[in-house]
């Protein structure tokens, strides 16, 4: 058991360091105390749960079933204390070193990775920030990242996740296509149109085109004249007047913003998908990852005028 450092150690810590070191003159010596002062701690326990914790002898002492159970208890409790001290004197420090993440392409470049400059500079250049920009699964042990964003729901009942915002679909063409094509009123106008493919990096299989009609998914599938791997290739696709996109708000929005792309099909739009920062479900969470994580969830809060989550 880690020592833990106090003037006034309880009762019940001196049981402990008696348990530990089975004499009571000894946990005197490491506790600070005398061995009076152990043996009266020990026998208030005893009193206090009507049951012998130590045999003792003139020479010796040992431990009851009871004692040693009781002990189990008492030492899990007081580790639990410690970690709690030494979280709370972590999170009073400022981070600080490397913080490793990963993130998927398209939300990094266009989102995130704009903010990261703001969160280094918080905190004077002390934390730097190395970032992997991949469409692959992050590996935490295997790859040492410390965070990651996901888009979707996260099923990992080993990660923490923590949302960030709600990304809206957004089927996208240029209006130079349009005007050549003709503006879809209906989902399965779109069997008829030029429409790009976005392939899943896991699957390796097109994200579906699904739409919400009268309250339900529904799936249209296109014939695709094109097909990438990266959602900021199929919106360049999309503005050189390649057809249709199904792109994920975010991915867009500035091409939307200045005319480049127009939404069609916004009335069938299917529900939100979530985006959350991630990380490992651990006892302690290191201030780089607890400070990174608060940062981007106020950012974001922020940004679309919400208290944090």
């Amino acid at each position: 058991m880690s020592h833990i450092t106090n003037n006034r150690l309880s009762t019940i810590e001196l049981f402990c360091k008696a348990a530990e070191t089975l004499s009571f003159t000894t946990a005197a010596e490491l506790a600070g105390a005398t061995p009076s002062a152990v043996s009266k701690a020990v026998s208030k326990l005893e009193n206090q749960l009507g049951v012998k914790l130590f045999e003792r002898t003139t020479r010796a002492i040992r431990m009851t079933p009871e004692g040693e159970s009781y002990h189990a208890t008492c030492r899990d409790a007081l580790n639990r204390i410690h970690e709690a001290e030494q979280l709370l004197a972590q999170q009073r420090r400022r981070p600080h070193g490397t913080l490793k993440i990963s993130l998927p392409p398209s939300y990094g470049i266009v989102d995130l990775v704009p903010r990261l400059p703001r969160y280094i500079a918080r905190y004077q250049r002390n934390v730097k920030i190395v970032a992997s920009l991949s469409n692959s699964v992050a590996d935490f042990v295997k790859q040492g990242f410390d965070v990651a964003v996901r888009i979707g729901q996260v099923e990992d009942s080993r990660l923490v996740a923590r949302q960030l915002r709600a990304a809206h679909v957004r089927v996208v063409a240029s209006p130079q296509y349009l005007s050549r094509h003709g503006i879809p009123a209906q989902p399965d106008d779109l069997l008829r149109h030029q429409c790009i493919d976005l392939i899943l990096p896991d699957s390796q299989k097109p994200v579906p085109w699904e739409f919400l009609r009268a309250r339900r998914l529904s799936r249209v599938e296109v014939n695709a004249t094109l097909t990438v791997d990266q959602p900021l290739a199929a919106a360049a696709a999309a503005v050189g007047g390649g057809g249709f996109a199904r792109l994920l708000d975010f991915t867009v929005a500035g091409e939307i913003a200045s005319g480049q792309l127009v939404e069609v099909l916004a009335e069938f739009r299917p529900p939100p998908t979530p985006i959350s920062i991630v990380y490992p479900s651990t006892r302690h969470l290191s201030v780089n990852v607890r400070t990174f994580v608060d940062f981007l969830v106020d950012e974001n809060a922020r940004a679309v005028g919400q208290p944090p989550a």
